[in-house]
C-alpha cells in the first residue's frame, strides 16, 4: 500500500512527490536528481551552445523529463517537463533571460515535453501497479501456503485456531480473533494473536461478529453493516454449516479489497482444517466403536464356546451320575468325576482370565511384591499343572545360583501357567517342553520352548493382543486372553515379554524381569 506524506493527497503533485513506491523508496530523490540534470543540461548548453544549437539543447532537456517519468510518475514528470521547458526558453531562446513563446514551434516543443512526460509517466504508473499487484499476490499466496502448511500439521482445535490468528495478524499487520460458538450458539473467543484486543472488548464488534455468525455475511469495517465496529468480520464456513467467525482489525489503514479477499481465503482454509479435525475425531470414534464391536463379538464367541462346552460336559456327567449312577462301577465314576473336574478347572481359568483382563485394563490390579525364589515358583507351577503336562516331557535348565527377585508370586505363577498351557495347546503329544532360566547383567530371563508349529511371520507381536488366536489346523480351544494377560503382568513388573520361532521348529516365549539393586542372597 502506498504511504503518503501527512497533509498531502496522493493524487496531487505534492502527494506524488513525497509518495513512496511499492519498494518503499521515496519519489523525492528522483525529482531532486532530475532538477540536478536540468542544471547540468543548462550548463552544458551554455558551454557548447554554439556547437550544439538550440534544437539539440532542447532534445537534451528531454533527458531529465524521461528520467523523472521513469522513476516517479505522471505528475512529477509533468512538473520536471515544465521546469525543463522554462529553462530552455529563458536561457537559450532569444531574447535570452526572458520567458517568451512567440514562435509556434516552441509551443510544439512544449507539448512534446508534456506528451513525453505523460506517456512515460503513465507507463511507469502502469508498471508500478502491476508490480504492486504481483507483490500483493505473492504475499497472499505465501500467507495461504504457510497457513495451509501449519493447519495440515495441527492435531487439535486450539492449536489450529492459534495458527489461524497468528498468520492472519502477521500477514495483514492487524489484530486477529477467531470466535467459535458454545453449546448455546453464543460466540466465544477461541484464539487471539495477543491479549487485551479491541475486538474482544468492543460491544459493536461482538455484536457484529454474532450477526455475521447468524447471517453468514461479512460485517463491520468496510461494509454497510455495523459501520461503528472497529474490525472486519467474516464467517468461517463450509458448504453445510458455519464453524465460527474470523475478525480482523488493521493497525494502520482500512482494509483494501484484496486484503478483504485474503481474509475470506484465510477463513476458508480455516474451515477446511476444522472440518478435517472433526472428521478425524469422528473416524477415531468410529474406529473405537468398531474395535469395541470386534471385542464384543470375540468375547461372545469365546463365552459361547469356552463356557458352553465345559458346562455341557459337566451337566452331562453329573446327569449320568445322578440318574444312572448305579450302572457305573468305581472306575467309570472316577472317569466321569475327573472329566467334571477338568471342565470345571477350564471354566475357572476362563473366568479368571476375564477378571484379570478387566483388572489390568481398569488399573485395579496392584502388585504384591515380595522377595521370591524363581525356582520355587517354577516348581509350584509344574506341580499344579501336572495333569495337563503329563502327556509331555518337561525339561528344566537353570543355573545353580539364582538371586531372589522382588515380584508378585501369584501373578508370575499365573504367567508361567498361561505360557505352559499355550505350549501344550500348540505342541504335539509326547513332545518336549523346555523351561530355561538365564541371567544377563541385572535381568533374569525365563524361556518356555516348545516343539510345535511355530509362529507365522508377522504374528510375533499380534499374539499378545486381546482375543488374538493363531490359525491352526488342530482344534485348539481358548479365548486369546492368556498371552495378553501375561504381557500386562510382566509390563506391570517393568519387564518385557516376546516370542520368536525356535531353530528346528517350535516357539520360544520369553519374559525378562529386572533385578533389584539390593537383591538379598538366596
Amino acid at each position: 500500500m502506498d504511504r503518503s506524506k501527512p497533509g498531502s493527497h496522493p493524487g496531487s503533485i505534492w502527494g506524488q512527490l513525497f509518495r513512496t513506491d511499492y519498494t518503499g523508496q521515496s519519489n523525492l530523490w528522483p525529482v531532486v536528481v532530475s532538477l540536478l540534470l536540468i542544471g547540468l543540461v543548462t550548463l552544458t548548453g551554455k558551454l557548447y551552445g554554439d556547437y550544439l544549437g538550440i534544437t539539440s539543447i532542447g532534445m537534451l532537456f528531454l533527458l531529465p523529463v524521461i528520467f523523472a517519468a521513469v522513476r516517479t510518475g505522471i505528475y512529477p514528470a509533468i512538473f520536471i517537463a515544465l521546469i525543463s521547458f522554462v529553462c530552455w526558453d529563458i536561457f537559450f531562446i532569444p531574447p535570452v533571460l526572458l520567458l517568451t513563446a512567440s514562435d509556434p514551434r516552441h509551443l510544439i516543443t512544449f507539448l512534446v515535453f508534456l506528451l513525453v512526460a505523460y506517456t512515460a509517466g503513465n507507463m511507469t504508473e502502469l508498471l508500478r501497479s502491476r508490480a504492486r499487484e504481483a507483490l500483493q499476490r505473492e504475499s497472499q499466496t505465501r500467507a495461504l501456503y504457510e497457513l495451509a502448511r501449519e493447519l495440515s500439521a495441527a492435531a487439535e482445535m486450539s492449536g489450529l485456531g492459534q495458527h489461524v490468528v497468528n498468520q492472519t495478524a502477521a500477514t495483514l499487520d492487524a489484530e486477529a480473533v477467531l470466535f467459535q460458538p458454545d453449546d448455546t450458539g453464543k460466540l466465544q473467543i477461541a484464539a487471539a494473536n495477543r491479549s487485551l484486543l479491541d475486538l474482544a472488548s468492543s460491544p459493536n464488534d461482538l455484536l457484529a461478529a454474532q450477526w455475521t455468525f447468524e447471517n453468514n455475511q461479512p460485517s463491520g469495517l468496510s461494509t454497510t453493516m455495523f459501520t461503528g465496529a472497529r474490525g472486519y468480520h467474516v464467517p468461517v464456513q463450509t458448504e453445510k454449516k458455519i464453524l465460527g467467525v474470523l475478525s480482523v482489525k488493521p493497525l494502520h489503514d482500512a482494509l483494501e479489497e484484496q486484503q478483504r479477499s485474503l481474509v475470506a481465503a484465510l477463513a476458508g482454509l480455516s474451515a477446511l482444517a476444522m472440518v478435517r479435525l472433526e472428521l478425524a475425531e469422528e473416524a477415531q470414534e468410529i474406529k473405537s466403536l468398531e474395535a469395541s464391536e470386534r471385542l464384543q463379538a470375540a468375547l461372545f464367541n469365546s463365552i459361547s464356546h469356552d463356557l458352553k462346552t465345559p458346562l455341557t460336559s459337566i451337566l452331562g456327567s453329573v446327569s449320568s451320575l445322578v440318574d444312572e449312577g448305579s450302572l457305573y462301577d468305581v472306575e467309570q465314576k472316577a472317569t466321569l468325576l475327573s472329566g467334571i473336574k477338568h471342565s470345571a478347572e477350564r471354566m475357572n481359568r476362563f473366568v479368571n482370565n476375564l477378571l484379570d483382563m478387566a483388572r489390568l485394563e481398569s488399573g485395579y490390579m496392584k502388585l504384591n511384591r515380595e522377595w521370591s525364589d524363581l525356582q520355587d515358583i517354577i516348581g509350584v507351577t509344574l506341580r499344579e499343572n501336572q495333569d495337563i503336562l503329563r502327556e509331555h516331557t518337561i525339561r528344566i535348565e537353570m543355573p545353580d545360583q539364582i538371586p531372589l527377585i522382588k515380584l508378585d508370586y501369584a501373578l508370575i505363577e499365573q504367567v508361567l501357567t498361561n505360557l505352559l498351557h499355550n505350549a501344550v495347546k500348540y505342541s504335539p503329544l509326547g513332545s518336549e517342553i523346555l523351561i530355561s532360566v538365564t541371567r544377563q547383567a541385572e535381568v533374569i530371563t525365563v524361556t518356555i520352548a516348545d516343539q510345535g508349529e511355530g509362529i507365522p511371520v508377522g504374528d510375533q507381536e499380534a499374539i499378545f493382543d486381546k482375543f488374538y488366536r493363531l490359525q491352526s489346523p488342530h482344534n485348539v480351544s481358548g479365548t486369546g486372553l492368556g498371552l495378553s494377560i501375561c504381557r500386562g503382568i510382566i509390563e506391570a513388573h517393568e519387564g518385557r515379554i516376546w516370542a520368536v520361532n525356535r531353530a528346528g521348529g517350535g516357539s520360544l516365549f520369553n519374559f525378562s524381569l529386572p533385578l533389584e539393586a539390593s537383591t538379598p542372597q538366596s
